[in-house]
């Protein structure tokens, strides 16, 4: 099996991709839209966060050998820098609300990017029998299906809430079901990629063009929303299985 540039590296270290699964996990899966709007003006919120933060990598260190604690240590240290200046800057409004996708961005390549630096600063001391010192395909997988699922639903409110059709009172659906229709959608496609059932993925969204067929069809903005989606959902799951899978 080939793999990419992104691919060989991750499966070659598997500390840093379960760094990053880490990451991912308390910044999107285990964090509430509540508590990440609520941490960027008060501090109650951003220690609560720091907190689950903690965990994972609490759960890491202790699955590792203790020489490796400094690590850990030190990249919550940068999430809690990264965290503590985002919040001062929006506490004084320094941050405008048409920054917000941009400052998104930025926040989680600060994240990203602190994470592989210290990690190859301060160094991974592995026993010769641990099963960490052996190419991880798994853990690869696993943070494939994470980025698939929160992280792209955030990034489409961000960037394409703006398509997004007003609904009247009695057309309206359940809070959020619009997003976690979209997270099963992009995990099943991942699911059968994964399996190499390529031609099944056309099942998914033959299922979800039906449920929404009346609205498609009388609707000429909702039906280029629901394309604008579809589209999105697709490429984001095609584009990291081509960096993380391939």
């Amino acid at each position: 099996m080939s793999f990419s540039v992104i691919s060989s590296y991750l499966i070659q270290h598997p500390v840093l991709t379960a760094l990053l699964i880490a990451h991912f996990l308390s910044d999107f899966t285990f964090q509430s839209q509540a508590l990440a709007d609520a941490k960027k003006l008060h501090l109650k919120a951003l220690f609560m966060h720091l907190f689950i933060v903690s965990l994972p990598l609490l759960i890491l260190a202790l699955l590792t050998p203790v020489q490796n604690g400094d690590l850990f240590f030190q990249v919550w240290l940068s999430h809690l820098a990264i965290d503590y200046v985002k919040y001062f800057l929006n506490k004084h409004h320094w941050i405008k609300y048409s920054w917000e996708a941009g400052a998104f961005l930025v926040d989680q390549l600060l994240h990203i990017i602190s994470i592989i630096i210290l990690y190859h600063i301060t160094g991974v001391n592995i026993a010769s029998h641990s099963l960490w010192i052996e190419p991880n395909y798994l853990l690869l997988q696993i943070l494939f299906i994470l980025l698939i699922s929160k992280p792209v639903n955030i990034l489409f409110k961000l960037y394409f809430s703006k398509y997004q059709v007003a609904e009247g009172e009695e057309e309206q659906t359940v809070t959020g079901a619009g997003a976690l229709i979209g997270q099963l959608e992009r995990l099943i496609m991942g699911m059968f990629l994964l399996l190499g059932q390529y031609t099944a993925i056309g099942l998914v969204f033959t299922a979800k063009s039906i449920a929404r067929y009346d609205k498609i069809s009388k609707s000429q903005a909702f039906a280029e929303y629901y394309l604008i989606g579809s589209l999105f959902s697709i490429i984001s799951v095609l584009v990291l299985y081509v960096l993380l899978i391939l």
